[in-house]
């Protein structure tokens, strides 16, 4: 039994047909030659087009996936550390989600794109590391529909001080 059969025997919640698709899908990204998209892995593997489709519209608890492949995979009695890194993805155009101005370190200013970020393990004697989570960071704006950020109580607040300035302003 390898690494991935022995973690997703671990993990609660998975049926036997999709632990099989797990392994299958895992073994397949490392032979795919290109693009990995749904055509490319029915290329490649014995699964069709239309089964990973179907797979993917299922929910998969990667970050659960990943906090047990770095314990099994961390050797615990070295040197570890946490680090996180963001990178900047160039975007143009109005309809990209999350697209805003995040700073490009390869540029040296702040530019219109995407930032993802990284969090990450590191074995420090070996120089390996492990990536826990990878989020995009989004900024809502004024041309944004802010129900897409639900937390994002910046509008809001924005309407409320100018509610609050104008009616001093009558008062005084």
């Amino acid at each position: 039994m390898n690494i991935i059969e022995s973690i997703l025997q671990q993990m609660p919640g998975i049926s036997q047909a999709q632990k099989k698709f797990m392994v299958i899908l895992f073994s397949t990204i490392l032979l795919v030659y290109g693009k990995v998209n749904f055509t490319n892995l029915g290329r490649y593997s014995s699964l069709s087009e239309k089964t990973y489709r179907r797979h993917f519209l299922k929910g998969f608890d990667f970050p659960e996936f990943h906090k047990y492949f770095i314990n099994q995979a961390l050797n615990h009695e070295r040197t570890l550390i946490a680090v996180i890194d963001c990178s900047f993805i160039p975007k143009s155009g109005k309809k990209t989600e999350g697209k805003a101005s995040f700073y490009n370190g390869v540029a040296g200013r702040p530019e219109e794109g995407l930032e993802i970020s990284v969090i990450a393990v590191v074995e420090v004697e070996t120089h390996l590391s492990y990536s826990r989570a990878c989020t995009t960071n989004s900024v809502a704006s004024d041309n944004r529909n802010t129900e897409k950020f639900p937390n994002f109580q910046g509008e809001k607040k924005l309407k409320q001080t100018a509610e609050k300035n104008s009616s001093r302003k009558l008062n005084a």
